[in-house]
C-alpha cells in the first residue's frame, strides 16, 4: 500500500473504516439537512478524525444547523471528559499504529471474517431476516449455498438476472422509504453481478 493523502466519500468515514491517520476530516454543506448531515452522522464522521492525536475536523456550512450544534456540543463535552480522564491517570494521547497489510498474504484472513456475514440485510424496513439473500443465493455465512466462498463466486445466467432484477426492485423500495444507506448497499451489489 501506498501513502494515502485524501479519502473523498463521506460514507468510507461514518461506517468506520479503519484508518487512524486520518488527521483530518473536512464536511462540506453540513448544514444541509438529510441522513449524511443529522447529528448521529455528525458525530460518527467526526469521530474519525479523533482517532489520531493531531486530529482535525472543518465543517463548512452557511449557517449553524442544530444537527451541526448539537455534534460540536456533543463533541466538546466528550473531549472535555477525555481530558480529564487522561490528566486524572497520566496518559498522554497517541496515535495508534497498524501493521499495514500485505496484499495477498492476508487474504485468508480477510474471507474468514465473512462467514456469518449480515451485512446484506438492512436494520430497519424491508423484509425479516435473511430471506431473501437465501432465495437470491447471494451473501456469505448462512446465506451461502455451500460452505467454501470460491463455489459461491459464479450462478447460472438465469439465476443471475433473476437475482439483479430481485435487488433492482428492492433497491427502488429501500429508496422510497428513504433508507438509502440499503439502497447504495444493494447498488453496489447489483453493480457487481453485472460486471460478473
Amino acid at each position: 500500500m501506498g501513502h494515502i493523502d485524501a479519502i473523498v466519500g463521506i460514507n468510507l468515514l461514518r461506517e468506520g473504516l479503519d484508518i487512524p491517520e486520518v488527521s483530518l476530516v473536512a464536511i462540506f454543506d453540513a448544514d444541509r439537512q438529510g441522513f449524511l448531515r443529522n447529528e448521529r452522522s455528525l458525530l460518527q464522521t467526526i469521530g474519525r478524525a479523533a482517532r489520531n492525536s493531531n486530529g482535525k475536523v472543518i465543517l463548512y456550512a452557511d449557517s449553524m444547523s442544530p444537527a451541526m450544534t448539537a455534534s460540536i456540543r456533543q463533541t466538546l463535552e466528550r473531549r472535555d471528559r477525555q481530558m480529564e480522564h487522561n490528566k486524572k491517570f497520566g496518559i498522554t494521547p497517541a496515535t495508534i499504529k497498524k501493521a499495514l497489510p500485505q496484499m495477498g498474504s492476508d487474504i485468508d484472513e480477510l474471507i474468514a471474517g465473512t462467514s456469518g456475514g449480515k451485512r446484506l440485510v438492512g436494520s430497519k424496513g424491508g423484509r425479516k431476516g435473511g430471506d431473501w439473500a437465501s432465495n437470491l443465493r447471494v451473501g456469505a455465512g448462512q446465506w451461502a449455498r455451500s460452505d467454501s466462498v470460491t463455489s459461491n463466486i459464479s450462478q447460472p445466467i438465469e439465476e443471475l438476472n433473476y437475482s439483479i432484477e430481485e435487488l433492482k426492485k428492492m433497491m427502488q423500495q429501500a429508496a422510497l422509504e428513504l433508507d438509502f444507506e440499503r439502497a447504495a448497499m444493494l447498488r453496489d451489489k447489483i453493480l457487481d453481478l453485472e460486471s460478473s
